[in-house]
């Protein structure tokens, strides 16, 4: 075997460091060197996004629903999962939506097909809403979840559904 010493490292390798380091944190909302913030802090911050930004809570949605288990209630969460969601987020990275956007359409569709009722509500909303364009494949998955919201609103506004 040789028994001769290794080369030291290259000098530049500590000048390349730094630039490293500046980019990650200039792009992760906590720095490597930082520790994750406490789980309740975290959980108040997703629902706060969720509450003051639609693109927000729809990637939460979808976040979830690919790796959380379906389960949308921050609280619910670890740290480093609300923290990996955050750090998604602020990059920019999109989780898809096509599918469940996809499926809500059908799911709309089918509705309007079995019950004049829904029919009329989904009429009327993207009247007042959606600049009157009716099929739910032009809308996109917050839409129709606003929708649903609207729905569900009037109906416990207007009681409990008869038995």
């Amino acid at each position: 075997a040789d028994a001769s010493p290794r080369p030291a490292p290259p000098a530049e390798i500590p000048v390349l460091a730094a630039p490293c380091m500046a980019m990650w944190q200039q792009y992760s909302a906590v720095p490597p060197t930082a520790g994750v913030q406490a789980p309740e802090a975290l959980a108040q911050q997703v629902k706060d996004l969720q509450r003051g930004d639609p693109n927000a809570k729809e990637q939460w949605g979808a976040y979830t629903a690919s790796v959380g288990g379906g389960i949308r209630d921050p609280s619910k969460h670890t740290a480093e999962f609300l923290q990996s969601f955050l750090v998604q987020l602020q990059s920019g990275m999109k989780v898809d939506t096509t599918a469940e956007s996809q499926t809500m359409s059908e799911a709309v569709k089918l509705m309007q097909r079995r019950s004049s009722s829904f029919k009329e509500a989904w009429r009327l909303f993207c009247a007042d809403y959606g600049s009157g364009m009716n099929d739910p494949a032009k809308h996109d998955l917050a839409y129709m979840v606003k929708f649903f919201d609207f729905i569900g609103m009037r109906n416990g506004a207007s009681g409990a559904m008869a038995g």
